[in-house]
C-alpha cells in the first residue's frame, strides 16, 4: 500500500485522507487512485464497515476535480480544507453566522444598525506599551498567522475604534482560514452580550455564544474546535462585563473588577497554550496596567494601545464617508477619533459640498451637542437601566466636579463620581455602579488609583456646558422656590468652587443648547441674577455667563443690562468687542486673566474698567495701549502686551500686494486661538488702508481653497480655520 497522509481506522469506520495544495486534474486522479488502493489493501473485497475517503485541497476544488471524485464512488469526496474541518468543528457554519451578528460596539453612524461596509474601516495606529514601537494591523495578522506574537491586549479610550479594529482582524483571519492558509478560525465573543455566573467556565461561555448565534446544535463542535486548538479567540470588551452592576454589591472597586474578569482569566488558563487570544477594552476601566494584567490573567500578553488618527488617516475616513467631496474638512474642534469623526461626517452628509462661495459644516456648539447625545445613547448598552439624558447629565456633573479640582482641573476621584451619581440619580450608588461610571465616555486613567481624567480638553470643555445650562434656567426663573431646593443649591455651590471660568468651546455648546431650546433670552437674565445673588456674585459663575454672552452679545445680552461687574474670577480668555460694550459698562475687580483681548478703539475706553486685576497676556490696539492706566491697569499688573496695530503695521510695511497683506492679517486672527471662530465683521477691524472689497475677495479665496470654513450666514457668519492649515497659516 502506498503511503497515505491520514488513515483513521476504528471499529466503527475507516477514514482515508489525502491533502494537497495542488488543484490539477493529474494530482486529483493520482491521489484518488491512492485512496481506492488503500481501501482495498486494508479491507480487501469484504467491506464490513463504512469507509470515507477525502481528497482535501487548500482552496475550493474545481468542478473537474469534483467530477473525478464522483466518478470514483460516492464514498469519496473532494473538498477544501475549511469544508473538511467544518465536518468536525462547524467552522464554516460559524463564520457564516458570526458575520451576521454585532461586533462589539460597531454600529453604522447613519442608522445605528450593525450593518457597515468593510471598506469604511480606516486602520488605527497601534503602539506597543513596553517599547512605544508603532505597529500595524497587517503586522498583527502576520504574527498571529506565523505563530509569533499571538496573545494581545488592545486598549484605548472610547471612540478610538477598538471593536472596529478587532472586527477587521476577524474578517482577515476568517479569509486566511477560508483560503486554507491557516487551520485556526476566529471566534469573536462580545463580552457585553454574555451572561456569566460565578461558577461558569469557558465552556459555558462558548456554549452561550453558540446559542446567541443560533447554533445550539453545534455547541459541542465549537467546544471541540477550541479544545483542539483550532480557534483564535477574540474577547471584546473586558470593561463591559459589569453592565449588570447597577444592582450588584461588592466590597471594593478592585474586588469587583477582579471578580468580573474571572471568566477572562478562565478563558486564558483553560485554552491550549498555543491558542491565539486577543482581548480588548477601555483603558480607563483598570487603575493601571499591572492591575489589568493580574485581573485578566494576562501576564505574558503583549499590550497594545490604540492611538488617535493622524491627519492622512482622518482624510481617508472623510473620503470614505463623503466620496464626492474633493478636499476633506478637518474641523479643529473635533478630536481625531474614528467614532467622533464618523458621527459628525455622517451627520453633515450632503451639507458638505465643494461650493465656491460657502462651505457650511457644523459649529462647535451644535457639533458637540450631537456628539454628547450620540455617545451617551451608545453608553446605555453598558449602563442598562439608565436613559441617555441621565448619562449625559452624569457626565456633565462629573465635568463640573473636575472643574473644582484645585491641583489638577480635569481630574476626578471615585468620590466625585459617587457625588455626581447622587446628585443626578437621587439615590446612593453601590460600588459596582461606580465601576460603570469610571469607564464612562471621555474618561481615562489618572495618576492615582481610582482617579480618572478627561481624555481631551475639548471633551472636558464640552461636557461642562450641561450643568451651566441648568444653573441658567434656575437663575432666570427668578423664583426662590426654584432656586431654594437642595439640588439646585448644591449645584450653585459647586460653581462657586470652580478653579477657572469656562472656555469659548464650553460657551459655544451652552449657546447652542439654549438656541436649540429657543431660550437664548435666559442668558442675560441669569447673568443679572448671578451678579445680584450673594452666593454667586463673586467667583467664576458670572464670568461663565459673560463668556457665553461675549460670543454674540448683540443677540444674547438685553439692552436693559447696562452694567456688568465681575469679582474674583479666573478667566482663561475673554475678548471684549465693541458689540459687548455697546451701551453698557464692564467692571472687573480682583480678577485674573490668562488672555485678554481688547478689540475696541480708544473711543470706547470709558466703558471698561479694572480694579486690582492681573493679566498674563493682553492684546489691544495702539491707541488703547497708551490708555491702560486710565482703565485701571497698572504696568505691574500686565505681564505681556501685544499691540495689534504694531503686529498689523509690520505686515502693512511689507513690500507685498494689498491682497497678501489682508490675507496675512486675516489668517493671524483666525488661527490665533485653537478651535475658536471669528465673526466675519471682526476680520475687517485693524486693517486700515485696505479696501473692504479686497478683504471680501480674500475671504472668498480662503473658503474656496479649503483653508477656512464658515457657519451661519449674513451678519452672523462665523469663520473657522481648518485644522490642517494651521501650520501653513502660521
Amino acid at each position: 500500500m502506498a503511503e497515505m497522509d491520514v488513515i483513521i481506522d476504528t471499529p466503527a469506520d475507516l477514514t482515508i485522507i489525502e491533502c494537497t495544495i495542488e488543484r490539477s486534474r493529474r494530482k486529483a486522479e493520482q491521489d484518488i487512485t491512492k485512496i481506492r488502493a488503500a481501501r482495498r489493501s486494508l479491507l480487501g473485497d469484504l467491506q464490513n464497515k463504512p469507509v470515507h475517503g477525502y481528497f482535501v485541497t487548500q482552496g475550493d476544488p474545481t468542478p473537474e476535480i469534483h467530477q473525478i471524485a464522483a466518478e470514483n464512488g460516492t464514498w469519496i469526496e473532494a473538498c477544501s480544507f475549511p469544508a473538511f474541518v467544518n465536518r468536525f468543528n462547524c467552522s464554516s457554519t460559524y463564520l457564516i453566522e458570526r458575520r451576521k451578528r454585532p461586533f462589539g460596539s460597531v454600529r453604522n453612524p447613519v442608522d445605528d444598525t450593525i450593518h457597515i461596509a468593510r471598506n469604511q474601516y480606516v486602520p488605527v495606529p497601534f503602539k506597543v506599551y513596553e517599547s512605544n514601537q508603532e505597529i500595524t494591523i497587517d503586522s498583527i495578522i502576520h504574527d498571529i498567522n506565523a505563530r509569533r506574537k499571538s496573545r494581545l491586549i488592545a486598549t484605548g479610550d472610547f471612540g478610538i475604534g477598538k471593536s472596529m479594529t478587532y472586527r477587521e482582524i476577524f474578517f482577515r483571519l476568517a479569509e486566511l482560514y477560508e483560503t486554507g492558509q491557516t487551520f485556526r478560525f476566529p471566534v469573536y465573543i462580545n463580552l457585553s452580550d454574555t451572561s456569566v455566573d460565578e461558577n461558569d467556565d469557558f465552556v459555558d461561555l462558548l456554549e452561550r455564544h453558540a446559542k446567541w448565534l443560533g447554533l445550539r446544535a453545534q455547541r459541542d463542535k465549537l467546544v471541540h474546535a477550541w479544545t483542539s486548538d483550532c480557534c483564535t479567540l477574540i474577547l471584546d470588551g473586558f470593561d463591559e462585563l459589569i453592565r449588570a452592576g447597577f444592582t450588584r454589591l461588592t466590597t471594593s472597586s478592585r474586588d469587583i473588577r477582579y471578580a468580573s474578569s474571572r471568566i477572562i482569566r478562565i478563558s486564558v488558563s483553560e485554552s491550549p497554550k498555543s491558542t491565539p487570544i486577543l482581548i480588548s477594552g477601555r483603558q480607563s476601566y483598570f487603575s493601571h496596567f499591572d492591575e489589568m494584567r493580574q485581573c485578566l490573567g494576562a501576564k505574558e500578553f503583549s499590550l497594545l494601545s490604540l492611538q488617535d488618527l493622524r491627519e492622512n488617516e482622518v482624510k481617508a475616513l472623510f473620503r470614505k464617508i463623503n466620496p464626492k467631496m474633493s478636499e476633506p474638512v478637518l474641523m479643529e474642534w473635533l478630536p481625531q477619533r474614528p467614532l467622533l469623526l464618523s458621527y459628525i461626517y455622517f451627520e453633515l452628509g450632503e451639507t458638505i459640498a465643494s461650493d465656491d462661495e460657502l462651505l457650511n459644516p457644523l459649529s462647535p456648539g451644535i457639533g458637540w451637542n450631537i456628539l454628547l447625545d450620540r455617545l451617551c445613547a451608545r453608553e446605555t448598552n453598558v449602563a442598562r437601566g439608565a436613559e441617555p439624558k441621565q448619562i449625559r447629565r452624569l457626565l456633565e456633573r462629573i465635568a463640573l466636579f473636575a472643574r473644582t479640582n484645585v491641583s489638577e482641573p480635569g481630574r476626578v476621584t471615585s468620590l466625585h463620581v459617587a457625588d455626581a451619581y447622587r446628585d443626578v440619580m437621587l439615590i446612593e450608588p453601590d460600588i459596582s455602579v461606580q465601576q460603570v461610571l469610571m469607564r464612562f465616555p471621555g474618561l481615562t486613567t489618572g495618576h492615582a488609583n481610582e482617579e480618572r481624567a478627561f481624555i481631551e480638553d475639548s471633551i472636558f470643555e464640552a461636557a461642562q456646558s450641561g450643568s451651566l445650562v441648568e444653573v441658567i434656567e434656575a437663575l432666570a426663573s427668578k423664583s426662590e422656590e426654584y432656586v431654594r431646593p437642595d439640588g439646585i443649591q448644591k449645584l450653585m455651590h459647586l460653581f462657586t468652587k470652580t478653579t477657572s471660568a469656562i472656555t469659548a468651546l464650553s460657551a459655544e455648546v451652552v449657546n447652542a443648547t439654549l438656541k436649540q431650546q429657543e431660550r437664548v433670552g435666559l442668558l442675560s437674565v441669569a447673568l443679572d441674577e448671578a451678579m445680584r445673588n450673594e452666593q454667586t456674585a463673586a467667583g467664576n459663575l458670572p464670568a461663565d455667563l459673560l463668556i457665553c454672552a461675549s460670543l454674540q452679545p448683540d443677540r444674547l445680552l438685553r439692552k436693559e443690562l447696562k452694567a456688568i461687574g465681575l469679582r474674583a474670577a479666573s478667566i482663561p480668555r475673554l475678548e471684549i468687542t465693541p458689540e459687548l460694550i455697546s451701551g453698557r459698562k464692564l467692571l472687573f475687580e480682583d480678577c485674573i486673566f490668562e488672555e485678554l483681548d481688547l478689540s475696541f478703539n480708544a473711543d470706547s475706553i470709558g466703558n471698561v474698567s479694572f480694579l486690582r486685576c492681573r493679566i498674563q497676556r493682553l492684546s489691544c490696539a495702539q491707541d488703547v495701549a497708551i490708555c491702560l492706566r486710565d482703565i485701571g491697569l497698572e504696568s505691574g499688573e500686565v505681564e505681556e502686551i501685544s499691540v495689534i496695530d504694531a503686529t498689523n503695521a509690520d505686515i502693512m510695511e511689507m513690500s507685498i500686494p494689498p491682497q497678501l497683506k489682508a490675507l496675512k492679517i486675516i489668517l493671524r486672527k483666525l488661527f490665533q486661538q485653537k478651535g475658536s471662530g471669528r465673526r466675519r465683521g471682526a476680520l475687517y477691524r485693524g486693517i486700515h488702508g485696505i479696501d473692504p472689497d479686497i478683504v471680501d475677495r480674500c475671504l472668498a479665496a480662503l473658503l474656496k481653497s479649503g483653508i477656512v470654513y464658515v457657519v451661519g450666514g449674513n451678519i452672523l457668519t462665523i469663520l473657522y480655520g481648518i485644522r490642517t492649515e494651521r501650520m501653513h497659516a502660521e
